[in-house]
């Protein structure tokens, strides 16, 4: 029964349950009496970390087996913690990140979610620095905790802005970029919105006489005179280790999808200088150009795009042939150009589209950034694309046509026209009498469409022409009664 319960509220599901339950929590109980016991000094023998994080982590597999999150939590971060006394870092990174994972999936609030993940996953960054060639994960488990502190968060329609939320995540995951891949050899270093760079002295602090500070922004700001010990020591510092690419891709959809497109582009350039640095990537590397196009264009930023795309982009040979090249050209020449046809056509996804292959092997996020770029200004959001779609009362009826909304259809009954109305409206038979006027029928019997006609009597109106013929012929002197030879034609 209990086993039911919890896969009908979609949590962990214990497989142990009457007695085998009670002996598994007994034997945990045993395991935690031992490692505390390990831990505690005598007048004859003093802790013993090694013992006590075994037992530690005997016991959180045992609450595991009980499906106890917080018992297995807590146990496993006090294993990670022994661990660290006696040198074992990678086995106390391993225990920091189950633990950060079982607190993500917890019942606690989102507030001590976001706080719990963010320092563990912190613990198994500093960790992992601890172990030589590691460098990879460390920058993994920073971007992790960056992450961290967005628990709860779908996308931008959440909120406006992460700079306005919460500009320690963003400076987090900014740092865990450059973990990845030194801004000196990030051509989009200039798009990091928080924290200044380890490699790069943006400022220099001086005196003007006055005891008042002056700051040099002139020195040192970028990375093109930088001098050639500091060049060095950012290759050395490159990650090169397999599939480094992956976790900064990541955060370049997950950036996309809140709207922090600057920061996206950061990170889409150091995922492309890791690429370059492998001379063995060909599609990964096209497909990593056409996302830093596509977000150049995003910010607004044309001039970025063309140029990086020149003298940058088209310099490798297989970029040159891949379908991602055609889709980069064709977005900028149509936003160059101010054509807004031809960016539909661009980014067409049907079956006739020419990009269509392209934008399939694009991420969701960047497809739906695709589909917000304009010619003109900042990309719409998706926020932005559901504020200027406008409010529909389901209460009014209305129709469409051709995907544009009409007016409600008239009242059935209609108000009483003055005689000056009436003498312009309604049409005047041979007989003297007023032709009806018919009145529209209700919403509820038919729907008004452009091809229904009004009925018309045509033998009233056909009398009303001849009438009229005959009386401008009399007007005339043209008479049916006189003899046309008498008229002189000459």
């Amino acid at each position: 029964a209990a086993a039911r319960e919890a896969r009908r509220k979609g949590g962990p599901v214990n497989v142990l349950t009457g007695p085998a339950r009670m002996n598994k929590l007994q034997e945990a109980e045993d395991y935690r009496e031992k490692a505390r016991k390990a831990m505690s000094r005598t007048l004859f023998s003093k802790p013993d970390p090694i013992a006590a994080s075994m037992f530690y982590h005997r016991a959180a597999e045992a609450y595991k087996a009980l499906g106890e999150n917080r018992l297995e939590r807590l146990h496993r971060i006090a294993s990670g913690d022994c661990q660290m006394g006696h040198g074992a870092y990678a086995y106390a990174a391993a225990e920091y990140c189950r633990a950060a994972e079982l607190s993500a999936c917890s019942e606690e609030t989102i507030e001590r979610k976001r706080a719990e993940c963010c320092k563990l996953y912190g613990d198994a960054a500093r960790a992992w620095e601890n172990v030589e060639k590691e460098r990879g994960k460390v920058a993994e488990c920073r971007m992790k905790s960056g992450f961290s502190l967005l628990i709860g968060i779908v996308d931008s329609n959440d909120r406006q802005s992460l700079m306005n939320m919460d500009r320690k995540a963003l400076k987090i995951i900014e740092e865990a970029v450059e973990s990845h891949v030194p801004d000196p050899l990030n051509r989009y270093w200039n798009f990091r919105q928080i924290g200044p760079s380890a490699y790069i002295d943006t400022e220099e602090e001086g005196d003007d006489g006055n005891n008042n500070s002056t700051l040099d922004a002139t020195k040192n700001t970028s990375p093109d005179n930088i001098d050639y010990d500091r060049l060095q020591l950012c290759e050395a510092n490159l990650i090169t280790s397999s599939y480094a690419h992956e976790p900064l891709q990541e955060a370049v959809h997950k950036l996309v999808g809140l709207g922090e497109y600057p920061s996206a582009l950061y990170a889409a350039g150091a995922a492309s200088a890791i690429l370059e640095n492998d001379s063995f990537a060909t599609i990964s590397l096209s497909r990593a150009f056409c996302i830093e196009t596509i977000l150049a264009l995003a910010i607004g930023d044309v001039i970025t795009a063309d140029n990086s795309f020149l003298k940058i982009h088209l310099q490798k040979n297989s970029y040159l042939t891949s379908r991602e090249c055609k889709l980069a050209e064709d977005l900028i020449r149509a936003i160059k150009m101010r054509d807004p046809n031809a960016l539909d056509e661009a980014r067409d996804t049907s079956a006739s589209g020419p990009n269509r292959a392209a934008l399939t092997n694009l991420h969701t996020s960047l497809r739906l950034l695709v589909q917000g770029l304009r010619i003109s200004g900042v990309a719409k959001t998706s926020a932005a694309a559901a504020a200027s779609k406008p409010k529909v009362n389901p209460n009014v009826p209305h129709t469409h046509i051709q995907g544009q909304r009409m007016m409600p259809p008239p009242p059935t009954s209609l108000p009483k026209p003055s005689p000056q109305q009436a003498t312009s409206s309604q049409v005047q038979s041979n007989s003297g009498q007023f032709d009806r006027i018919d009145v529209p029928p209700k919403p509820s019997q038919t729907l008004p469409t452009t091809d229904a006609k009004p009925e018309r009597n045509l033998n009233s109106e056909i009398e009303a022409n001849f009438a009229e013929m005959d009386d401008l012929m009399n007007d005339m002197g043209l008479n049916d009664d006189e003899d046309d030879d008498d008229i002189d034609l000459t």
